[in-house]
């Protein structure tokens, strides 16, 4: 949670600098992502990859990610694959099996591009969690919460 609020006491300026990359990478490149990741263990190598995930997906549009606590009688928040499912944009299962299918960078474009389109409403600490391992379990995960969460088509 403390990355997410360290994003919102950017500056307008900062957070335009970090949303012009198209890469996760490419912010190794722009000061201002250091000065946001040093206070969150950036120094050691096994942060570094788990770090520039989530600083890609928070740059995804200017409220690209929108955080909601969660209720007090829910054991979990609103997961990513559920907010997808639920946006007021429509979100193809097929664009979400692609990112199941995508490897690094071109994974994290494609959630990037999904977050960017929908502006989904998520709880964060979760996200941030999945996108901490973000192996083949998470992105299931991801696929399985979109599922159950969509609208069933009348034909199934």
């Amino acid at each position: 949670m403390a990355l997410y609020r360290a994003w919102e006491q950017l500056d307008n300026g900062a957070r335009a600098q970090l949303r012009r990359v198209s890469e996760p990478d490419e912010l190794k490149d722009i000061p201002v992502f250091y000065r946001l990741v040093s206070s969150f263990g950036w120094d050691n190598p096994v942060n570094q990859k788990p770090l520039l995930r989530m600083v890609f997906c928070l740059t995804a549009g200017r409220n690209a990610v929108c955080h909601k606590e969660k209720e007090a009688e829910e054991k979990y928040g609103i997961s990513v694959g559920k907010a997808l499912a639920n946006s007021q944009q429509r979100i193809n299962e097929r664009r979400v099996f692609q990112l199941l299918r995508s490897e690094w960078p071109a994974d994290m474009v494609q959630l990037r591009r999904l977050l960017a389109h929908a502006e989904p409403i998520l709880y964060w600490p979760d996200f941030a969690n999945q996108l901490i391992w973000w192996s083949p379990k998470e992105r299931r995960q991801l696929l399985e919460d979109f599922v159950i969460a969509s609208p069933q088509k009348k034909n199934q």
